[in-house]
């Protein structure tokens, strides 16, 4: 790594010494040559966010009415949706069930290592 020191003011020169892309040759000459943009009064826009927004407030009406739509949507069955229940299903969740509990009633670090872990680092004498 220390070899490569003094090639870096060879690599900045390099660097330096590249073409960058002309930025005003990407604008058309119709554009930077013709008239600015008319300018557009804010007021009417800002007014015409917010009569958006205090149109689209929550009233006890429009509350009621979402609580009926969720209400209908959630006694509608759902289209293509697998069949729940079944004997292989319960058959698959006992047999999931009872790995979970295995898996819980072993631990995961044997006691030796646990008893290290816990017993933590010592720091050289030179350190304490």
């Amino acid at each position: 790594m220390p070899r490569l020191f003094p090639l870096a003011p060879l690599v900045l020169i390099v660097v330096g010494c590249t073409q960058f892309p002309e930025i005003d040759a990407r604008v058309p000459e119709a554009e930077r040559t013709g008239p600015p943009p008319a300018l557009i009064d804010v007021v009417p826009l800002l007014a015409q966010a917010d009569a958006a927004r205090q149109s689209q407030r929550v009233t006890p009406e429009s509350a009621a009415n979402l609580a009926a739509r969720a209400a209908a949507l959630t006694t509608r069955p759902v289209p293509n949706a697998p069949a729940t229940g079944g004997a292989a299903q319960d058959a698959r969740l006992q047999a999931l069930t009872a790995r979970a509990e295995a898996l819980r009633a072993t631990p995961v670090i044997d006691p030796a290592t646990r008893d290290r872990l816990d017993a933590g680092v010592t720091p050289p004498a030179a350190l304490q």
